[in-house]
């Protein structure tokens, strides 16, 4: 039986928040992500985790034992959340649902995918994506008449303000939405400044182009110490909106687009977790030789990974063709595959593995599986990073 929860969740370290969505009711709700225990709390879960990332003196056995501890750790706090919540089984109850955080990285990545696991989500009903991409997915769910032309947010983070903004070119298809990071400043300590450094902030973030909206996130804004700068943000019938959930309610949004609704096949968010580069080689296929994709670009990278099995038919090296999804330029790269035992063609038999560690990093991975009793695996491992 298919579940009728959807779910988006804001994993951040001061209030995670958790926006649920009933596809029967069609009810939203959001609310503190609570664990319902008096355990390890998310926030100290993604200091430990970061910790161990940056670590010089624990060795792969412990680090490996450490965030093992931290994944288990992770599912059972979220798993006593969806209880607070009244949801028992969640694989059974939930039919989709998105983990977004600020930054994404490599070990929060997995931590989240084995959390997933763990509490027994499908890969094609659980997702991960970041703040930006967040509030794509929230601002594109409100009416148009709010995003037709540019939107405009202030990202409060105590006395820290940070401007971006969300535009698009229509002469693409699928239409590319782009949100760019402005200015960021830092208030006074000297709350009486705040109005005049604010205004100052908003006036040269806005006046570059024509705004329909203007999202204000985070806890530090206040209608009470920014009467000057409300009637700027408000200048030219823009509206204005103070909000404290987008993000986790941009999650939601998303693992509806993704699971339910469908709404937005006609926009591409083009962000920096995209890859930008396709992957492929020449292969021969039954006879005939044929370009064979193994990486697609406007992909986030966390979500690709390629795995495939094939015969050398020449010498013990790998070529790669690489082109640009900006311009399209194809280019050659080899990988070299120094100290293969030598063997007649066809009688060497590899595993390929291509995984990304983060937007313009790509790792491969070469195994030699050599060829049945005739030409046993040598065992040999090779592995490559690319940049760029």
């Amino acid at each position: 039986m298919r579940g009728n929860i959807i779910v988006g969740i804001d994993l951040n370290r001061k209030a995670p928040q958790i926006c649920y969505y009933d596809t029967a009711t069609k009810d939203t709700q959001t609310a503190p992500l609570k664990s319902g225990s008096e355990g390890m709390s998310f926030q100290e879960i993604l200091e430990q985790l970061e910790e161990m990332t940056v670590s010089t003196t624990l060795s792969d056995t412990k680090r490996e034992e450490n965030m093992r501890s931290l994944e288990t750790q992770a599912a059972e706090l979220l798993k006593g959340a969806f209880t607070t919540l009244g949801i028992q089984d969640p694989a059974a109850q939930i039919c989709g649902i998105m983990v977004t955080a600020e930054t994404l990285t490599r070990p929060l990545v997995t931590l989240i995918q084995e959390m997933y696991r763990q509490l027994g989500f499908d890969k094609d009903k659980a997702f991960i994506q970041d703040y930006r991409e967040s509030i794509y997915y929230h601002t594109l769910y409100q009416k148009q008449e709010l995003w037709f032309r540019n939107v405009g947010f202030f990202q409060f983070s105590g006395r820290d303000v940070t401007f971006f903004s969300m535009g698009m070119d229509h002469m693409a298809r699928p239409i590319k939405v782009m949100i760019e990071e402005g200015i960021t400043i830092r208030l006074s300590e000297d709350r009486r400044r705040w109005d005049e450094q604010f205004y100052n902030m908003a006036n040269a973030s806005l006046r570059q182009n024509m705004y329909t909206s203007i999202f204000l996130m985070g806890d530090t804004f206040d209608k009470s110490w920014a009467s000057r700068s409300i009637s700027l943000l408000c200048r030219g019938g823009r509206k204005v909106f103070v909000v404290d959930n987008l993000f986790a309610r941009g999650a939601c949004y998303a693992a509806r687009e993704k699971t339910d609704s469908r709404r937005l096949g006609d926009y591409l968010f083009y962000g920096e977790e995209l890859i930008r580069t396709n992957i492929g080689m020449d292969m021969n296929i039954q006879g005939a030789e044929t370009y064979y994709p193994l990486i697609s670009a406007g992909v986030n990278w966390y979500e690709t990974e390629k795995e495939c099995e094939c015969l050398l038919t020449g010498p013990p090296e790998l070529v790669f063709t690489i082109s640009s999804l900006e311009d399209g330029v194809k280019r050659l790269s080899r990988m070299k595959l120094n100290g293969m035992p030598e063997r007649p063609p066809k009688t060497t038999r590899i595993r390929m593995h291509l995984s990304y560690a983060s937007p313009k990093r790509c790792v491969i991975e070469v195994e030699d599986l050599g060829f049945g009793e005739f030409f046993p695996s040598s065992g040999r491992v090779w592995r490559e990073i690319w940049e760029g």
